[in-house]
């Protein structure tokens, strides 16, 4: 999967695939046959028309008004597996800022569009690239309306640097994006302690995405905390150590949590260098609320004040 070509990646399949590890009775074919008739009543609808515009329209109204996906505001931090992947907004019509796009794209991509991904902290919105299309962003969490990249960045509090090295509102390549779906599932299992794992669905996914800083960040944490439980069991075990495969020496088993830690500190230190964001805190959507509420009331008194 991850060698794919940029031309060769479908959004949806690849995302279902990676679905079915978290979910091993995924029914894939249900699910793809239900893309293809969404895909189907979206090319009706539109009835071929090449406007850009004509196009962003149906699909809000196909999706929001008609169809009903909305988002899971019981969930607004995506904690339930069922808002981190594309089969849960399948089933519940209900998504995240992770999962709406995602479907957005993959019926996007299926229909022939030029949108694409763009990345913003802890959160993804898309882009319909055409000269001829003044207002690109699309933005599936509030309906497939428009924001502007300065509206982004002052609301999400997106720092320069992260910005300047591509690794926030730069359009992203579907071969970028599917890196960054791997790391999701490098996410899931790193929740379930499986930390190795987790490590190499990171590296993978960084191979393919080198800009996500964010799970640059993750990888070091993972490494981290791989060194701590080290650490912690050093005192506890018998030395030399034996497992089934190799005879652990003391000496060896603290050279492998300074690695850890190096490897860890190492990646949290690529995650700063290349701009990433803050990690989102616990109120973080009231706040991004609480700045746009503010940023709506400037701007409308800078309008009043124009002749």
């Amino acid at each position: 999967m991850a060698s794919l070509p940029e031309e060769k990646i479908d959004i949806g399949h690849v995302e279902l695939v990676l679905a079915s590890e978290i979910f091993p009775n995924l029914a894939l074919p249900r699910y793809a046959a239900q893309l293809d008739a969404m895909v189907a009543d979206i090319r009706r609808l539109t009835g071929g028309s090449p406007d850009p515009d004509h196009r962003i329209r149906v699909m809000n109204t196909y999706l929001y008004l008609d169809e009903g996906f909305h988002y899971d505001q019981d969930d607004m931090y995506a904690q339930q597996l069922k808002n981190r992947f594309l089969n849960g907004i399948l089933d519940t019509r209900s998504g995240s800022c992770t999962t709406m796009p995602l479907l957005y794209l993959t019926l996007a991509q299926r229909l022939g569009y030029p949108v694409y991904p763009v990345a913003a902290p802890q959160h993804l919105f898309l882009r319909y690239v055409d000269p001829d299309l003044k207002l690109q962003n699309i933005e599936a969490v509030g309906g497939g309306g428009y924001s502007s990249n300065d509206e982004y960045t002052e609301i999400m509090e997106i720092p320069t640097q992260g910005i300047k090295n591509g690794v926030y509102l730069e359009t992203m390549t579907y071969q970028q994006l599917l890196g960054d779906l791997i790391s999701e599932n490098g996410t899931y299992w790193a929740k379930q302690k499986q930390l190795y794992r987790a490590i190499k669905y990171f590296k993978l996914g960084l191979r393919l995405n080198p800009k996500a800083a964010e799970v640059y960040r993750m990888l070091g944490q993972a490494y981290r905390e791989l060194a701590s439980q080290a650490r912690q069991s050093d005192a506890n075990l018998q030395w030399p150590y034996q497992t089934p495969n190799i005879i652990f020496t003391r000496h060896q088993h603290q050279r492998m949590a300074r690695t850890f830690q190096q490897a860890g500190d190492d990646a949290m230190e690529l995650a700063q260098d290349l701009g990433v964001a803050s990690p989102a805190p616990r109120n973080y959507w009231v706040r991004q609320e609480e700045i746009a509420k503010a940023r709506a009331i400037r701007l409308a008194k800078e309008a009043k004040k124009r002749p």
